[in-house]
């Protein structure tokens, strides 16, 4: 008789952690939907790879999300996110403060485009005085929530 509710449990268990994990899963592509269609990068632009801000080449979205993230990264919800996510991409340093960013390359291969800006850093304890601060997005959406953020904040106002 124990054997058999111990059975049943375990089977119960199995049963839920596999509904668990698809609710994960249905949570996730919701999230990316929503990232997806907030951002609409435009895709159907042939593959490029540039370091300036073009619309020809790069198309009028994200052209303009490069201007509006050229003109605001500094606002303070902004360049918050930014020393977070610049810490991040930089082995060994715990906090990077930004004074100031360039646009380096924008490059868009096939599903993935990547944003890569010139950083200069504020004095920290490696003394590095610039980096580089790489957003990757595939199918419209980064791996990174923070950029997603970042970058859905910066379309919020947009106006199609």
């Amino acid at each position: 008789m124990k054997t058999i509710l111990i059975t049943i449990f375990l089977l119960f268990g199995a049963a839920s952690l596999s509904a668990q994990s698809a609710s994960e899963t249905d949570k996730q592509s919701l999230y990316n939907a929503e990232v997806r269609e907030k951002l609409a990068l435009d895709y159907s632009m042939p593959d490029y790879t540039i370091n300036k801000i073009d619309e020809k080449v790069m198309g009028p979205r994200l052209t303009a999300i490069l201007k509006r993230f050229n003109d605001n990264y500094n606002q303070r919800a902004n360049i918050e996110l930014l020393n977070i996510i610049q810490s991040r991409q930089v082995d060994g340093l715990s906090y990077a403060r930004i004074k100031k960013m360039d646009i380096d390359t924008v490059t868009k291969i096939g599903n993935k485009i990547t944003l890569s800006f010139k950083t200069w850093l504020d004095s920290n304890y490696l003394g590095l005085k610039n980096a580089t601060l790489t957003f990757n997005f595939i199918d419209g959406v980064s791996d990174d929530k923070s950029t997603n953020e970042i970058f859905c904040m910066l379309c919020r106002y947009f106006k199609e």
